[in-house]
């Protein structure tokens, strides 16, 4: 199965990464030039709880996307508002049999891919994985955590895709499983995000010195839960017991990883704000 991959910050080098260590056609369309210029003279280095492993990864230029061949499935990784900009320039290797797959934080992803594919040929859903970029080539993720997604419609092809996805993740070291109920698991981690990323953001910190305060932690709780709230009203009932114990597992595992939205507000970078906290005000 042909992969391409759009959105290489740190997620999508992770992913990316572990499978082509697999032995997957996996092909990069980076748009960030020291991140391909590295990637391209010494390789990608993973960073991993049980050690390091070097990549010499298939790179394309985002102006040069139709080298790579059309792909049998498009991992979108980039931030929720350059999602449509990212597929325009991917639109070489998107064939009429290509299956789109977001894992992006937010709400409404499936609805953007569906505006370059027919909504039977999207997958959708969340990841708990964190990754950061250390340096460019190098990328770093520690801790346990879970992918979960499902196709958009019960499109047969589709679904099968979805379960080979799964199943090639998983043998990569990066657990992930098909679930039909993903929408629970979406608001749950939007909820999260709305709590964590616009507090870490905001205050500049981490999410373990946010979480270890007494305050810090009843500001995030609270905000959790009205998001629960409003995903409740729109007919989607969260596992708020689930969403504490993610919290009490940032806190203990992922103390020292920065959020996306934090390392954008420090880089002066536009923040998805709009797809998290923006997308429950709606």
């Amino acid at each position: 199965m042909k992969i391409m991959v759009v959105g290489v910050g740190a997620l999508g080098s992770y992913f990316g990464g572990a499978l082509a260590a697999q032995g997957h056609d996996v092909t990069f369309l980076i748009r960030n030039r020291a991140h391909r210029d590295a990637m391209r003279g010494n390789g990608l280095l993973l960073r991993l709880d049980d050690g390091e492993i070097r990549i010499s990864p298939q790179v394309v230029d985002s102006e040069k996307a139709g080298e790579a061949g059309i792909a049998d499935l498009v991992l979108v990784f980039t931030k929720t508002g350059a999602t449509r900009a990212a597929l325009r320039a991917a639109m070489p290797v998107i064939g009429p049999d290509t299956r789109l797959v977001s894992l992006q934080n937010g709400l409404g992803n499936a609805d953007r891919l569906a505006e370059f594919v027919p909504m039977s040929h999207v997958i959708y859903g969340t990841t708990m994985a964190p990754a950061d970029i250390v340096a460019p080539g190098i990328v770093q993720s520690h801790g346990s955590h879970l992918s979960q997604f499902r196709a958009a419609t019960d499109d047969l092809v589709t679904g099968d895709m979805a379960l080979r996805l799964a199943t090639m993740l998983s043998e990569a070291g990066i657990e992930a499983r098909v679930n039909p109920d993903v929408d629970r698991v979406i608001w749950a981690k939007v909820s999260f995000n709305c709590a964590m990323n616009s507090l870490c953001a905001l205050l500049g910190q981490t999410p373990g010195p946010v979480l270890d305060s007494d305050e810090l932690r009843e500001i995030a709780v609270a905000t959790a839960m009205e998001s629960c709230d409003v995903a409740a009203a729109a007919g989607v009932e969260v596992d708020r017991d689930g969403l504490m114990k993610t919290l009490a597992l940032v806190q203990r595992e992922h103390r020292h990883h920065k959020p996306s939205m934090l390392v954008d507000f420090q880089a002066l970078r536009r923040t998805e704000i709009d797809a998290l906290n923006g997308a429950v005000v709606a």
